[in-house]
């Protein structure tokens, strides 16, 4: 078993594993990174690189020259444009060499005159970065100003004009300020790790005169986490589901022998704990991950307090399911999963017990798995610290998905009423009032588009995972056609669920690259409509013939009846549909918008 690698880890063990990578990196997914910075990055790449193969991807590394931060955004011959990602890296110290300099001689006219030299500074910066934007296709990572390790001024620097740190939260400010309005530059918190460490820990002013890094050996450990972490974030799908155990979880203490007044979870003491921790679930939960329990315990006692506790932050019409009883936790997690209609290897298992959180990583090793210190005091940073929960984008799906959950209780119990009557399912389907609309993926679908590739598995023809700097490549080429699909019905609406991918490959023919939909909207008839609307708008663009794929996966096994039911002939290879628009579906029941 290959050894986990932490910011603890000698940087020997990251030296010695980075040449194992090297040397063999069968099954990981390789990433191209471009390596901007204003000092000496060679350093780190080891520690960088160790990390992003824990997450399953091997880093491919381009290094622009030391020092040449704007050379390299700005030469459009630079190899550093052909990265998935390029990291941009830098100090005030570099940046702003000369205006330091001049605070700090604390004149009240060359303060001011610094101060202004330095934003004019970060706005060349930030036009670099927007130019460099504008002519790739990836995405462009630029870690945050680190606030300098020393000023002149000491402890009075917060309250002084000539402030090195207040000036280095300004321009970071400014930072901030570009990547919202930009889609594909974002940030990196190089700030935060340091400050995390600790300065005096982070850096090595002997290795900064000797080599040009200026980093500590602990320092390279724990930003190159941070950006793995980031790195990571934006190509890997983050965790859907943290299913939590209730007694020393939730609350501290056990429901069935202490009684409700006995739990510990409230404002003060130990229960204060408890209360920040759900605190921190509910944020998850509205970043769009799903909240479930699976718990040994009599469920009537475990809801008395969901319901009526005064401590509880989470409540009943926050858990997406749950399973208490007395079965094993792995059997619990298995039936949530079916529920849901999600994959395990999407889950985080959270329990106080070694025993409980051991037979889950046993029976169920695609489950992440945390067991919680023994200090409720630490589950938040605990919590914190999975790269499982890592995102870089946040969609409004995102954040409507705890409610479309519980409107689909709502849909799975009128299904289930009629499931075993064909004459009741097809009323139940009419009744739904579903309404399918279809679209060019537009601007402001990017982020929803690329995270619908890489976490949709099961009605999914191909599982072709791509990047928001993919989907913007191919949305710039007049050879695809990128197609989304919103869907709703008289419970209420379940976003972007949909997508379809077509490409010229002749006059008259189209190959379906991509379709994928939500296993949310499957059972209702959604994948024929949305077909007959694609096709449709691909025969007004002259297709005669359409062509597809199907790869069979482990997960995909829903989507794999779909050409031949939709009219398509297996050849070989490839499946083929003409002549085109062909039969109609039993989609009747659907009204179509679109596109």
């Amino acid at each position: 078993m290959t050894e986990v690698v932490t910011v603890e880890t000698s940087a020997a063990v990251f030296q010695r594993r980075w040449r194992e990578i090297e040397a063999n990196p069968t099954g990981l997914r390789p990433i191209a990174i471009a390596m901007v910075a204003s000092y000496t990055i060679e350093p780190l790449l080891p520690y960088l690189g160790c990390f992003l193969a824990q997450r399953g991807l091997h880093a491919k590394y381009i290094v622009a020259p030391f020092g040449q931060v704007y050379q390299s955004l700005l030469d459009a011959s630079s190899p550093t444009r052909t990265a998935d990602v390029t990291l941009v890296l830098s100090r005030i110290e570099d940046l702003c060499a000369r205006p330091l300099a001049e605070l700090a001689k604390l004149d009240p006219d060359g303060v001011q005159a610094a101060r202004v030299e330095a934003h004019s500074e970060m706005s060349w910066l930030t036009a670099a970065l927007t130019a460099y934007e504008a002519a790739t296709t990836g995405t462009l990572l630029v870690g945050t100003l680190p606030r300098p390790r020393f000023s002149p001024l000491g402890v009075l620097d917060p309250s002084h004009p000539a402030s090195y740190s207040q000036l280095a939260h300004e321009l970071n400010l400014a930072l901030f300020a570009t990547t919202r309005k930009s889609r594909r530059i974002r940030l990196a918190d190089v700030d935060g790790a340091i400050s995390y460490l600790g300065h005096e820990r982070a850096w090595d002013p002997r290795m900064a005169l000797i080599s040009g890094n200026p980093l500590s050996s602990a320092g390279m450990r724990h930003v190159a986490d941070r950006l793995a972490r980031t790195i990571a974030a934006l190509v890997l799908p983050a965790a859907k589901v943290i299913v939590l155990d209730l007694d020393n979880t939730l609350w501290g203490g056990i429901v069935g022998e202490d009684g409700p007044t006995g739990i510990a979870i409230g404002a003060t003491g130990v229960g204060a704990a408890f209360v920040a921790f759900q605190d921190a679930l509910l944020a998850y939960r509205a970043q769009g991950v799903l909240l479930a329990i699976a718990s040994k315990n009599n469920e009537a006692d475990a809801f008395e307090i969901f319901d009526n506790h005064s401590g509880m932050r989470l409540k009943r019409e926050h858990i997406a399911a749950h399973r208490i009883s007395w079965a094993q936790k792995s059997e619990s997690l298995r039936e949530i999963a079916a529920e849901l209609s999600l994959g395990l290897d999407s889950f985080i298992f959270v329990d106080d017990s070694p025993t409980e959180c051991a037979e889950v990583m046993r029976v169920l090793p695609e489950v992440t798995v945390l067991q919680l210190p023994q200090d409720p005091a630490n589950y938040v940073a605990a919590l914190a610290a999975l790269p499982q929960l890592d995102r870089m984008s946040l969609t409004d799906e995102d954040r409507m998905r705890a409610a479309a959950y519980n409107a689909e209780k709502a849909r799975t119990a009128a299904r289930e009423a009629a499931e075993h009557d064909p004459a009741l399912l097809k009323e139940h389907l009419k009744s739904l009032e579903l309404i399918c609309a279809v679209r060019r993926v537009g601007d402001g679908d990017v982020a929803r588009t690329a995270q619908l590739t890489q976490k949709t598995n099961q009605f999914n023809l191909t599982t072709i995972r791509r990047t928001e700097a993919d989907i913007e490549s191919m949305r710039r080429d007049p050879a695809w056609r990128l197609y989304a699909l919103d869907v709703r019905d008289r419970f209420g609406e379940y976003g972007t669920t949909g997508l379809a991918f077509a490409h010229r490959v002749a006059e008259d023919t189209w190959h379906l690259d991509t379709v994928l939909l939500s296993c949310r909207v499957l059972g209702r008839g959604v994948e024929s409509a949305f077909l007959r609307a694609v096709t449709t708008d691909l025969v007004a663009a002259g297709a005669k013939k359409l062509t597809s794929q199907m790869i069979p996966t482990k997960k995909n096994a829903p989507v794999r009846d779909f050409l031949p039911r939709h009219g398509f002939v297996e050849t070989g290879e490839a499946w083929l549909k003409e002549p085109l628009p062909g039969a109609p579906f039993e989609d009747e029941h659907i009204t179509l918008q679109g596109p």
